[in-house]
């Protein structure tokens, strides 16, 4: 995958050197020297010193041939410029932009850009830490609307098999952890009480999930 980056601070110089260590094809775009520098020697893709969204600067980063365009600077108005013009004037089908403003999402959405608001993502971990600290939450789809959860099964679930703990389009158990061993089970798995259950969960089946899952006394 050819996936080109704007920023290459702590959000974008991360994602530059993870895909980068992944084996894909990474240009990253910043005005900052420094922080280009700061990418390291084991930083195996190309960076190109400029303004993210100058129209030179795109070409010189091959946009029209990126799978992916990220706009991740520090600077909202930046991203939305940077995304706009990477899928109007060079046709990148998908582009993805960081939101620092909550109150800017508007114009994000007005434009039909995809984001990533850190400000909602933060509140929303901590705001399931705080109210359900059973859930494990490690990632939050958009919207917040599925889950990536993982609960510790109860008696009451003690001899279920998978099929009967997933709900169809809700529950999808991914994995369980059973002493030592992880396990990847298949439908007709049967489950036992002190389980470690990770599964990805729509928002409304969390009832279901409580009616089902130890409690610490």
């Amino acid at each position: 995958m050819y996936v080109v980056i704007a920023g290459a601070g702590r959000v974008g110089g991360r994602l530059a050197s993870e895909l980068s260590e992944m084996g894909h094809d990474v240009v990253v775009i910043d005005n900052h020297p420094e922080a280009l520098d700061a990418l390291g020697k084991s930083f195996n893709g190309l960076a190109i010193l400029g303004e993210a969204f100058d129209v030179d600067v795109m070409r010189d980063a091959r946009i029209r041939s990126a799978d992916v365009f990220c706009a991740m600077t520090d600077d909202d108005n930046t991203n939305l410029m940077a995304a706009e013009v990477a899928k109007v004037v060079f046709g990148v089908d998908r582009v993805l932009a960081r939101l620092h403003d909550p109150a800017r999402e508007e114009s994000y959405r007005a434009l039909r850009i995809p984001y990533i608001s850190a400000t909602n993502l933060i509140a929303t971990v901590a705001l399931e830490r705080i109210l359900y600290e059973e859930f494990a939450v490690h990632i939050a789809f958009h919207g917040g609307e599925v889950e990536i959860v993982e609960f510790t099964l109860s008696q009451e679930a003690d001899g279920m098999r998978v099929t009967e703990l997933e709900i169809e389009g809700q529950l999808r158990v991914a994995a369980i952890r059973r002493g030592n061993q992880t396990l990847i089970p298949t439908d007709e798995a049967a489950l036992l009480s002190g389980d470690l259950v990770v599964a990805a969960a729509h928002e409304g089946v969390r009832g279901r999930i409580d009616l089902l899952m130890e409690v610490e006394e």
